[in-house]
């Protein structure tokens, strides 16, 4: 290319360009310009550069807009022009007439808008697309009825081709007309099985933005009358099982699964999956009796060894996380798991109970050697799984930094950590780890363990690596003085050894050295559990209590407003109280963790879940 030509280019084309460029500017501008006119209310100055845009770039935009400041200024006449001179130029576009309709609803003009409504529902011939473009104009404009009407006038000139369950499903949630959208939902499930999954999708989006509730109930309440009218069908069943489930009606869903398992032939394989989804989320009892229902089906049955573990486990968490156990009961359990693990054997299906036995007689019995023992000795077992071992490993760990043997618990961590990389295990290993690490005041280190595991791991882990990087970052700042958190860290170390006075002791410390520090939250928070962990339910009331009312705004908040619904629901047997508290939490804090168990305790107590 010559020099002469590119000197062409930059003379000629470049300028163009530019021009091109600057008018977009220009444009861009006006239009929103015109926007804020009609935001302010200023519909002369917003008509005269709608106009001139209208006839420059007729865009959707700019048409709707240009329409909606003719409307405030009463032009109506004007705006009919403008709407049958996009008719003429796209006759088959059936949107522009059902605009004439609007235009004429907007005008006051109801009864000559409902006959040209009337006829176009009236022309619709046998066609899906023709249905649905009408019935989509009609929502557009906000003929809200009028697109239902379409869609059951066509579902009546279509037949069993083209139901158009989903569209009339979306026009009842619309109309908040609850139970009929269910019944849309469940029709199209039961005529598409292949969709099943794709629906649920859609309804867990639904019963999940329900802040009251409406949804949920509409959704039980047809799948209660369909089970009952159709006990054959087993979609009924299933999807009320999943709705259970959702809600976290954990006793409902055992009644479904075992409805289901009986009818199935599934030998207690639905109950077991809801025994262990009930214990994930602390419903013991619900739990207990589920396990108890597939070791009653007998010692052949295929799911009687998970049975046993689960049902073993549940009675170990009831009575632990209690906080008012007799010695007595842990002896008893004790002696239920030794006579378990007797009969059943040490195995990659029972290590759970060899973890939870030696967890029980190191940090509830002050049997720490024996606990050791036991689990060097099952970890010294030739044939065993390198899970079990790893399992046991890290039970071991726990136990030495119990002890105070610090760098051996730390040893172990890192082991089960490299022997399985990105199995969960490694990740639980990973978090004790970063957990002791934070216990010692190495919080870069701690740190950059724990935004690994925030990311890509259960979310069980990922919650609690999440909460422990949060008090991390919140109390040490960019240029902070870290002794506060460092001597909070050795508070907590004490409390995980069970060490409840010298815990106690450094708290009281750094609220004396440290009295505006912004742990100060912290602080009490620890004592609060400490006082549950001692058995005094109203002592740890009054501290979570403190912390919502002094540091509202905290990140621990919402967990204290939790934390006292549950004692007033579970310990101080304060129901009215507790069901305060939980309507609190969903009030004040909607996008909490705690919300979902909330809206449901709530639920159960004041009486709308019926089991």
């Amino acid at each position: 290319m010559s020099g002469k030509t590119i000197r062409i280019i930059f003379l000629v084309v470049i300028p163009y360009f530019l021009a091109v460029a600057l008018r977009a500017e220009v444009d861009g501008t006006d239009e929103r310009l015109a926007a804020q006119f009609l935001r302010d209310g200023m519909y002369e100055e917003a008509l005269a550069l709608y106009e001139t845009l209208f006839e420059q770039d007729p865009t959707p935009v700019i048409y709707n807009n240009l329409l909606e400041t003719l409307f405030a200024l009463e032009e109506f006449r004007r705006a009919e022009r403008i709407v049958r001179g996009k008719a003429e130029k796209y006759p088959g576009a059936v949107r522009y007439a059902v605009d004439l309709a609007w235009v004429n609803h907007r005008a006051g003009n109801d009864r000559r808008a409902r006959r040209q409504i009337d006829g176009l529902i009236s022309d619709l011939g046998p066609n899906p697309d023709d249905v649905t473009d009408l019935a989509m104009a009609f929502e557009r404009r906000g003929f809200i009825d009028r697109a239902l009407e379409t869609y059951l006038r066509g579902r009546r000139l279509l037949g069993e081709r083209h139901p158009l369950h989903l569209r009339i499903a979306e026009i009842y949630e619309k109309k908040e007309e609850y139970q009929a959208m269910m019944e849309e939902y469940l029709d199209y499930m039961n005529e598409h099985r292949q969709d099943v999954e794709r629906v649920r999708g859609i309804l867990q989006d639904a019963v999940t933005n329900d802040p009251g509730f409406k949804r949920n109930d509409a959704l039980r309440q047809v799948l209660l009358s369909r089970t009952q009218r159709s006990p054959q069908n087993i979609l009924y069943s299933e999807m009320l099982l999943w709705l259970s489930v959702q809600q976290q009606d954990f006793r409902m869903a055992f009644m479904q699964a075992r409805a289901l398992d009986r009818r199935l032939g599934r030998e207690g394989m639905t109950v077991l999956e809801v025994a262990d989804l009930s214990v994930s989320n602390k419903n013991y009892q619900v739990a207990a009796d589920a396990y108890q229902y597939v070791l009653d089906m007998g010692e052949e049955g295929t799911y009687y060894l998970d049975a046993m573990v689960g049902y073993l486990n549940v009675r170990f968490l009831s009575v632990t996380e209690d906080h008012t156990h007799e010695v007595s009961d842990l002896l008893a359990i004790e002696k239920e798991y030794q006579q378990a693990i007797a009969n059943l054997g040490i195995s990659a299906t029972t290590v759970q109970l060899v973890r939870n036995l030696a967890h029980l007689q190191a940090f509830f019995l002050e049997k720490t050697e024996e606990a050791i023992g036991f689990l060097e000795a099952t970890i010294g077992i030739p044939d065993i799984s390198s899970r079990v071992r790893g399992e046991c490993q890290i039970e071991l760990a726990d136990i030495l930094l119990l002890s105070g043997e610090v760098w051996d618990a730390t040893l172990l961590y890192a082991q089960v950590d490299r022997i399985f990389r990105d199995d969960p295990l490694a990740h639980e290993a990973r978090f004790k780890n970063a957990r002791l690490t934070y216990y010692i005041g190495e919080f870069d280190w701690a740190t950059a363990q724990l935004d690994v595991l925030k990311a890509g791991t259960s979310r069980l882990i990922a919650n609690d690596a999440m909460k422990l990087s949060l008090r991390i970052q919140d109390n040490l700042g960019i240029n902070g003085n870290p002794e506060p958190l460092k001597m909070f860290a050795q508070a907590e170390k004490h409390i995980f050894m069970n060490r409840f006075g010298d815990a106690i002791a450094t708290l009281d410390s750094v609220a004396a050295l440290f009295p505006g520090h912004q742990i100060n939250d912290d602080l009490l928070f620890a004592r609060a559990d400490i006082k549950l962990r001692r058995g005094d339910p109203a002592a740890a009331d009054s501290l979570l209590a403190l912390i919502v009312e002094r540091y509202s705004g905290g990140v621990l908040a919402d967990e204290a407003l939790f934390r006292r619904a549950e004692l007033h629901h579970h310990y101080l047997e304060q129901q009215d109280k507790a069901m305060a508290l939980y309507q609190q939490l969903m009030l004040d804090y909607p996008g909490s963790l705690y919300t979902v168990t909330a809206r449901q305790r709530f639920r159960e107590l004041r009486g709308d879940i019926v089991n």
